[in-house]
């Protein structure tokens, strides 16, 4: 009896120990996932050159509506809306059996010049000939002067045969070189590398001479063409090196800057012009970018990661410490402008030096937080 009371016992210790390491294990559980982990960096006060928003749409560095240089039916087209294709390579085909019968034609009638041109070479060498022996022998009055001029006027005739039928090769070379320009207009070429954005042209339609058949998009540098309403004209005085460029949620730089410096009567704007690496990107995207000012003024400035959009409002997260707590709070900002991989904002709960998120903070829900130092340099570029 005793010992099966020990037994009895030690059970129940073993069983105690593992329910209360259980009970632990999950308690540790839920401090971790409820003090989640971010990373700050601090909020700071910086003297910068202020900057007015502008918006305006991405292009393609490239973009062409390719036409037809010549009139006919299509017999083929090679590719379809979002092909990739290479410089040179055919991407649709027009009929052209009229056009390889009009060069064969061409090259027999080039044929037949070339052998009269022989011919009337020859005949113009025998009456240059007869000319130069009987003109020796008219200084020895052996034949009479009209024989002579008889003689001269054969081989002046037969010279002027040879500079006609040599202009003849020569026109006819001319008519062939057209007939294989337009052979070759007949397939029609990609002018660069590009994907096809959109298709015009089907198998058995007639293309007129100038209709449009196929667009073509380069890929890879976009243009970023800004419109810059004319009272900003004073600050445009000197071209910028860099812009900083809002499009969806990326933040870029755009740089080849130029500025066209003619305002559109109706609109009253003007184009500024920004190239831009399409890092997934598309042509028509709508873009925003803060043009520089004249001025500097102080501003406090966080890194451009610390931004949140929450449906229509702009917010950070600042670290509060709460007795021994760290406990993210949601503050509400207006953004005055980007620079580089900052953002100067407006906030009456923000000051220097205050500690907001900067990573991790996509999802994150106010409430206690496990924040360490972020390496970000939020000094302007």
């Amino acid at each position: 009896m005793r010992q099966n009371s020990l037994s009895s016992l030690f059970k129940e210790s073993i069983l105690s120990i593992l329910l209360i390491m259980s009970v632990s294990s999950l308690f540790f559980s839920y401090n971790v996932s409820a003090n989640q982990v971010v990373r700050f960096s601090h909020v700071a006060q910086q003297e910068l050159q202020s900057h007015k928003r502008v918006t305006g749409t991405l292009k393609a560095l490239t973009q062409t509506h390719i036409a037809s240089a010549e009139a006919g039916v299509v017999i083929e087209v090679f590719v379809n809306e979002g092909d990739s294709v290479k410089l040179g390579q055919v991407l649709l085909q027009i009929d052209n059996r009229k056009m390889l019968a009009e060069k064969s034609r061409l090259e027999a009638e080039l044929a037949l010049a070339e052998a009269k041109y022989a011919l009337t070479q020859a005949e113009f060498d025998l009456a240059e000939d007869d000319y130069i022996a009987y003109k020796h022998s008219a200084n020895k009055n052996a034949i009479s002067e009209q024989r002579l001029r008889q003689s001269k006027t054969a081989a002046l005739s037969g010279q002027a045969n040879v500079i006609a039928a040599h202009e003849a090769i020569k026109a006819l070379k001319a008519q062939l070189n057209i007939a294989e320009v337009r052979l070759d207009d007949m397939s029609i070429k990609a002018p660069f590398n590009g994907q096809i954005t959109q298709r015009v042209a089907e198998a058995g339609q007639w293309l007129g001479a100038g209709d449009n058949a196929l667009t073509l998009t380069s890929q890879g540098k976009l243009e970023a063409w800004l419109d810059v309403p004319e009272r900003f004209a004073h600050i445009m005085t000197s071209v910028p090196t860099k812009i900083s460029l809002s499009i969806g949620d990326k933040m870029l730089n755009g740089f080849n800057i130029k500025v066209l410096r003619n305002v559109d009567v109706r609109a009253r704007t003007f184009k500024v012009i920004s190239q831009v690496e399409s890092q997934g990107l598309m042509p028509g995207m709508s873009v925003e970018a803060w043009l520089p000012e004249n001025t500097k003024s102080q501003y406090l400035t966080v890194p451009k990661d610390a931004i949140v959009q929450r449906g229509t409002s702009t917010l950070v997260y600042k670290v509060n410490q709460k007795d021994e707590k760290q406990i993210a709070e949601a503050i509400p900002v207006s953004v005055v402008f980007h620079q580089g991989n900052i953002a100067a904002v407006l906030s009456p709960m923000l000051k220097a030096d205050d500690k907001v998120i900067t990573e991790g903070n996509e999802r994150l829900m106010p409430g206690p937080v496990m924040a360490v130092a972020d390496e970000i340099n939020t000094k302007a570029l």
